[in-house]
């Protein structure tokens, strides 16, 4: 048998990951229905203020600049393997463009609901509050919605 390389490691952990999401929020949705899933989307915001706190304090955040969430997640890649670029940045407004998501095919082939994203990603609207605490997120485009890409947008309300 031939040693994994760190990438097979990285997809390995990633559907793990991935299917794990898919366990809690198909459940939710199940068992408690839509009040559940807002109720575990502001738990996944808050922990997302956590992880934006510890970011701000070791440098990789910087508050008030919309580019640094850019910076922090980018800065990822080799830990989950999204691929992302800048869309649009403004001093109200940020885009992150992803055009490799290692957790959509796993989101397909377990059947979960094409709004999953949006209750995942909870956790980084509170990543980007932590930058500014009047942003809030959207997702304009979403692979599990169809799109070739997801845009996730920061924006000051």
């Amino acid at each position: 048998m031939l040693k994994p390389t760190a990438e097979d490691v990285r997809d390995t952990n990633m559907a793990t990951l991935a299917d794990a999401h898919v366990v809690y929020i198909e459940a939710i949705r199940k068992f408690l229905g839509r009040e559940g899933l807002e109720r575990m989307g502001e738990e996944n915001r808050i922990y997302g203020l956590g992880l934006g706190r510890s970011a701000l304090e070791s440098g990789n955040l910087r508050k008030g600049d919309l580019k640094s969430i850019f910076d922090f997640f980018d800065s990822a890649y080799p830990y989950f393997g999204f691929a992302l670029s800048i869309g649009e940045l403004t001093d109200k407004r940020f885009d992150l463009r992803v055009t490799k998501c290692p957790w959509v095919e796993t989101f397909k082939s377990r059947g979960a609901g094409t709004d999953i994203c949006w209750w995942v990603t909870k956790m980084d609207e509170g990543i980007g509050q932590v930058v500014d605490p009047d942003v809030k997120l959207t997702l304009l485009k979403c692979m599990m919605r169809g799109d070739d890409h997801c845009i996730y947008r920061w924006e000051k309300e």
